[in-house]
């Protein structure tokens, strides 16, 4: 049995992260660490701050906003404790504090934690390898419209699953006034925002008279919650690292 502690609690996904793990008998929720304490309806301790944790605590995953990085991994460290890294954008000084601590602990870090998406993202470097630069890349990217940060990890991950096929390729973040004649290199990333749409991408194959469209659509959250419990379970016994989807999968 896999003691879980879940950061953002409160938040719609960590409460979605709690009823997967209720569902399981694999893993129980021993504790929640978020600034709304209200613990009704969950039966286990919520803390204002994680330094206040004293429940046994096997892996911690998060779902909150990228800042919390910096209190739940020194903490983790402190402990030992494994971490599911579950939110998004994150910057470079962000990832370079996460790849330090990683050589300490057992962390595993995705822009999406569907298997769907990582099927999506072999499509895509297939698709590249077959088409080389015989196609011009565009990258479409649909959330709902509370999500804070664009373009979404998944798109980035689309984009470097292209990248690893064609070294050549550059993004570029929409497109706005004069920007000249499309370069044969450039993958435009586009974000729309609107509604309560879960998580929409296509990747988008353009030639001479005829289009490829990948595509992907999660139609409940519940996919990256069971997803990040799952990375819970596999982060149990490996070593210090940096892990994500491909090594779970494999």
């Amino acid at each position: 049995m896999v003691n879980i502690l879940i950061y953002g609690i409160n938040g719609k996904m960590g409460r979605m992260v709690y009823n997967a793990i209720a569902a399981r008998d694999d893993a129980r929720a021993v504790c929640g660490v978020d600034k709304n304490t209200d613990s009704r309806g969950l039966g286990l301790p919520i803390y204002p701050d994680i330094n206040e944790v004293t429940e046994k605590v096997d892996c911690i995953i998060d779902f909150s906003v990228k800042s919390a990085l910096y209190e739940i991994l020194p903490y983790a460290e402190k402990h030992n404790i494994p971490c599911v890294l579950a939110t998004t954008g994150y910057d470079s000084a962000d990832a370079e504090y996460i790849k330090e601590y990683s050589k300490k602990l057992p962390i595993f870090r995705t822009g999406n934690l569907s298997v769907g998406i990582r099927a999506l993202v072999k499509l895509v470097e297939k698709a590249c390898e077959l088409l080389g630069d015989k196609a011009d890349i565009e990258i479409i990217e649909c959330h709902h419209n509370q999500k804070v940060d664009s373009p979404s990890g998944t798109a980035l991950m689309l984009y470097e699953g292209a990248k690893a096929m064609r070294p050549d390729l550059e993004p570029v973040y929409g497109r706005e006034g004069i920007v000249g004649k499309r370069k044969k290199n450039e993958v435009g990333i586009h974000a729309v925002r609107g509604g309560t749409i879960v998580g929409k991408h296509e990747v988008m194959f353009i030639m001479d008279n005829e289009v490829i469209t990948l595509s992907h659509e999660a139609e409940s959250k519940a996919v990256f919650a069971n997803g990040s419990v799952n990375a819970a379970i596999f982060l149990q016994g490996k070593g210090p690292g940096l892990y994500n989807m491909n090594d779970m999968i494999k």
